[in-house]
């Protein structure tokens, strides 16, 4: 036992085993400390009202028929109801087929948001009598409470018709 004290500790092993003892206590600390609240609510009440999502599809008989050229047609929508506290971003997700009866036909499909189009989601649409495909994807700016995502189409030429669609709006971080 003489052998094992019979030198003192150096000046940087004492320094260092106070500064490990006040690295481990603080991090008692702060775990025993009041929560800090953020605009009156706790982190597990901001975890709740986080998960909001809404999807509509149609694969119905009775298609989405835009008929005009000047004038969007709403093809689908979902209303969501986010918290107005803290305001999220959406992840809108639209897949759907258009047809055009066999004959070719041609217009254009938008995402909006309360019937105001998305920035850079307007897609034109073509087909040559069979089945295409058209599809967006797009994460929204931060929207708080209450708001309605859609699609909407025109046609310009021929008979546009859109026989089975999805849209989803999935709220993000």
């Amino acid at each position: 036992m003489r052998k094992l004290f019979r030198r003192r500790p150096s000046t940087g092993a004492v320094i260092g085993l106070i500064a490990l003892c006040v690295a481990l206590g603080g991090g008692a600390y702060a775990a025993t400390s009041k929560k800090i609240e953020y605009k009156g609510l706790s982190k597990d009440a901001r975890l709740k009202v986080l998960p909001v999502s809404s999807t509509n599809a149609n694969t119905s008989t009775t298609p989405c028929d835009p008929t005009s050229a000047t004038t969007y047609t709403d093809c689908t929508q979902v209303s969501v109801d986010g918290s107005t506290a803290f305001a999220r971003r959406y992840l809108i997700v639209f897949d759907g087929v258009i047809n055009g009866g066999g004959n070719p036909a041609s217009g254009e499909c938008r995402l909006e948001v309360d019937n105001t189009p998305l920035n850079g989601t307007t897609n034109k649409i073509h087909t040559e009598g069979g089945d295409a495909s058209v599809g967006d994807n797009i994460v929204t700016t931060p929207q708080g409470g209450k708001h309605t995502f859609s699609v909407a189409c025109n046609e310009t030429t021929g008979n546009v018709k859109l026989p089975s669609f999805q849209l989803s709006a999935i709220q993000v971080r």
